[in-house]
């Protein structure tokens, strides 16, 4: 009986565990960093402060599909996938520098 309610507890928090997404946005021109950018996980959306900073909980065993948003910026879409673990590493989830390109930039053209 024991053996049953370990193995459930175990079940229960491997199936709902989350983590943190978080990471800085900047200007790819520049490199300071954007106040307000739109940053939508799988739906979810918050945005980032005057250093450019966000975070955002995310399952750690799902596709994360990003959507950086600013206006005035061409729109970046990341997609990451769980590894082979079926998760992120702690490493991955943390510390990410996303640089936005300006729209009217000779590279837009």
């Amino acid at each position: 009986m024991r053996l049953k309610i370990i193995f459930l507890v175990l079940l229960f928090t491997s199936c709902n565990t989350s983590n943190y997404l978080d990471g800085n946005v900047y200007d790819y021109d520049t490199e300071k960093p954007l106040k307000d950018v739109i940053v939508n996980i799988n739906g979810t959306t918050t945005y980032t402060d005057g250093k450019g900073y966000f975070r955002m909980k995310v399952k750690v065993n799902s596709n994360c599909i990003m959507l950086i948003i600013k206006e005035g910026y061409a729109v970046k879409k990341i997609c990451r996938e769980p590894d082979s673990l079926n998760e992120f590493s702690k490493k991955k989830l943390k510390n990410n520098k996303i640089y936005l390109i300006d729209s009217n930039t000779d590279l837009m053209k």
